[in-house]
């Protein structure tokens, strides 16, 4: 026929018919919660490995997935088997879908290989890889677990749900109809991807309505002080770029004398927030420029974190904008 469409109504639809309608859904893993399909509980005396049926927040215990179309729910927790090998092997640990397989199309286990003939297809969850005369224990494991999420709009950041109502990677378009702020991106995740609901957020991935960058003001010490005038001292963070930003004099209240070293941050910036080498940067310094030699700043962040400005001239304060580098 040159057409078809369907559920034709009141009939039942074909395993095929079923897969092409529900195929758009994606393949992954539906995460609730609990830390559904972990690879956990590796033995050196039966060498087997535990699948696990995720403990989800409204209390049931189960872990479900969508592979070709077709659904798949681990109830209890499945043991899988990983023998010794005499060459090197990698196990993969897959739910594999079999259109053979009418009594249950999506299965758990563990292959040798990814047999694509016969329209087979696989959700890959780990990989095991083991050498020969190699403890289980010792086997190198990689974690896979795609998982799938739905994409949600609303008007306004106060009419989305708690993340935990929603599936791990479900993405929100927040598009400030209310507001006319531009519209913004989040994500559904866990902190730390453990298995209690707890650390539950919604992570912005694009907010165009902010520069993104998280500030912490370095407070005077007894040498510097930040001046009345402009942004007080501070390092911003987004991501693992750094910047710093406002003005910095002496709390003596002295000019900064021309070839001079000064420690501008005091105790510098936090080891973790260094770049990997020294970075340098050409920073203003307060003061009308006269004659041809220019009124700058030679400042350096070093990968311990120190902070140092050599001045070309005698100035009130150096502005430190423009330092802008990527941590380690």
């Amino acid at each position: 026929m040159a057409e078809q469409s369907y559920p034709i109504v009141e009939q039942p639809m074909s395993a095929d018919q079923w897969k092409s309608v529900t195929l758009g859904i994606g393949n992954g893993i539906l995460d609730e919660g609990g830390f559904p399909y972990r690879l956990k509980n590796l033995s050196n005396a039966t060498n087997t490995g535990v699948l696990q049926a995720a403990r989800r927040q409204d209390g049931e215990t189960y872990s479900s997935a969508i592979l070709n179309g077709f659904y798949h729910r681990l109830e209890e927790d499945l043991e899988l088997e990983f023998p010794p090998v005499t060459s090197r092997t990698t196990y993969y640990v897959v739910l594999e879908y079999d259109p053979s397989r009418t009594d249950m199309p999506v299965q758990a286990k563990a292959v040798t290989s990814l047999d694509a003939t016969q329209g087979k297809n696989y959700l890959h969850l780990y990989n095991v890889r083991r050498q020969p005369d190699q403890l289980l224990t010792d086997a190198e494991v990689r974690m896979i677990r795609p998982r799938v999420g739905p994409v949600q709009v609303y008007a306004a950041e106060a009419d989305m749900p708690q993340a935990h109502k929603s599936l791990w990677g479900t993405l929100a378009i927040v598009h400030n109809g209310r507001s006319g702020d531009n519209a913004v991106l989040k994500m559904a995740i866990t902190g730390d991807d453990a298995e209690s609901m707890n650390g539950w957020f919604w992570k912005t991935i694009y907010d165009p309505n902010s520069n993104g960058f998280t500030w912490e003001e370095k407070a005077d010490s007894g040498t510097y002080t930040n001046p009345g005038s402009g942004y007080t001292r501070a390092i911003g963070r987004r991501g693992r770029e750094r910047r710093l930003r406002g003005r910095v004099s002496l709390t003596s209240g002295n000019q900064f004398q021309a070839g001079g070293s000064y420690s501008v941050m005091s105790t510098g910036v936090p080891r973790e927030d260094a770049p990997a080498a020294t970075e340098r940067f050409v920073c203003a310094l307060s003061g009308t420029q006269t004659g041809s030699s220019p009124r700058v700043a030679s400042v350096e962040v070093s990968s311990d974190g120190s902070v140092s400005a050599t001045v070309s001239a005698s100035a009130t304060f150096i502005d430190l904008a423009g330092c802008w580098w990527e941590a380690k």
